[in-house]
């Protein structure tokens, strides 16, 4: 009776930690994590290629750099989340933008509008897409 009664803890308690571990996973994979390199597409959705003319660069999930390399300019700001998937982006230079991520569907990229114009940027995958020096 006493290993009947043990095996029937054991295998409650093993249920009950792994209903709390496979909780605390999912919460964690629900959380947007927008940090890293991005790099802008050639379209939203039609042709979402790189197009290595410009960069987003994000730290900290909050400040932002943008990038572009026809003028070797660099616009600092700061990134604010009002709800799950959008943001505002208060630049420290010109008009604010807002965002939204993801946007496109299964492609998972980060949508930017400024006075009415979507431009989207995708995640840098190689080494080839990195922001040139000036950028860093």
């Amino acid at each position: 009776m006493k290993k009947i009664s043990f095996i029937l803890v054991f295998a409650v308690s093993v249920t009950v930690f792994n209903c709390q571990s496979g909780d605390k996973t999912s919460l964690e994979e629900s959380k947007t994590i927008l940090e890293g390199t991005w790099i802008l597409t050639n379209n939203c959705t039609k042709d979402p290629s790189p197009n290595a003319t410009a960069w987003l660069v994000i730290s900290n999930n909050r400040d932002i750099k943008s990038c572009y390399k026809k003028t070797s300019s660099i616009v600092k700001g700061s990134l604010i989340k009002q709800s799950e998937g959008n943001y505002n982006i208060n630049w420290s230079e010109g008009p604010a933008s807002t965002a939204q991520y993801p946007v496109g569907g299964p492609l998972n990229l980060f949508g930017m509008t400024t006075e009415g114009v979507t431009v989207c940027y995708t995640r840098v995958k190689s080494a080839k897409q990195n922001p040139p020096t000036f950028c860093k």
